[in-house]
């Protein structure tokens, strides 16, 4: 649990010799237990960083009683999913401002479908949710994000540099809504809008993911329910004014 503890002060993650320093306990050691927790989903190694794991993050959801954004927008899931007819995913930046996770999923029907579970991570660069809270944060996370972020292709098609994601930026900020085609699995395409809370902050981002084909058919359908989802959980949250003000 002081390993648990260690690492939930860390979100970007520690190194074996930075977290045995922490804790005061032999690399090996440490080495074992961390292993053990990593069978179990509860730690997560990432070239040789230690961070938190899903199973840890239901966990904390659990103790602390659910994330507030969770109980609160988490049953608007469903009547997106019936409008959709696909996956829906409700998920936050993460506090280092390089990824979103995943805090609530609502299946769609069909046999073939995006999967996912809650506390998955996923970076901002590649996917509709990332894209969605990248592009309407802070200008100052924004400008750091593009300057420092590791930015891996992970097929063909991925956006990396600097000069296309700006452009994709400058897209979803007038669009509203982020759409990603091939960017981090071939095939899967997503859709992503931005959640604001009362002040504006972007606090969460609503994705439809589906496969290809069926994105194809039925883009146009899928960019409004997300956007409509998005903006009545801003609503929600308390959000007044223009969802996505004209620019």
């Amino acid at each position: 649990m002081r390993v648990i503890e260690a690492l939930a002060v860390q979100p970007a993650g520690l190194a074996l010799s930075d977290l045995s320093r922490h804790l005061g306990l032999p690399k090996t050691s440490l080495f074992s237990m961390l292993r053990a927790l990593e069978s179990e989903a509860y730690v997560e190694n990432a070239g040789g960083v230690y961070r938190l794991g899903p199973a840890a993050l239901r966990l904390g959801a659990l103790i602390g009683g659910g994330d507030t954004l969770e109980r609160r927008l988490s049953p608007l899931l469903a009547p997106i999913v019936t409008k959709a007819q696909e996956t829906v995913l409700l998920a936050v930046p993460t506090e280092d401002h390089r990824e979103v996770r995943y805090i609530a999923i609502a299946d769609g029907p069909q046999a073939v479908r995006y999967a996912a579970t809650i506390g998955l991570r996923r970076p901002l660069y590649c996917t509709a949710s990332g894209r969605a809270v990248l592009a309407f944060s802070d200008p100052v996370i924004v400008r750091d994000y593009l300057a420092r972020a590791p930015r891996p292709q992970h097929t063909p098609h991925t956006a990396t540099s600097k000069a296309a994601l700006l452009d994709v930026i400058a897209e979803v900020r007038r669009a509203g809504v982020a759409e990603t085609r091939d960017q981090m699995f071939m095939g899967l395409w997503g859709f992503g809008a931005p959640v604001f809370d009362a002040q504006r902050t972007v606090v969460a981002s609503l994705m439809i993911a589906a496969p290809a084909d069926r994105a194809r058919r039925k883009r146009a359908a899928l960019v409004a329910a997300v956007r409509e989802g998005a903006e009545e959980m801003s609503r929600v949250l308390g959000l007044s004014g223009e969802y996505i003000p004209a620019r």
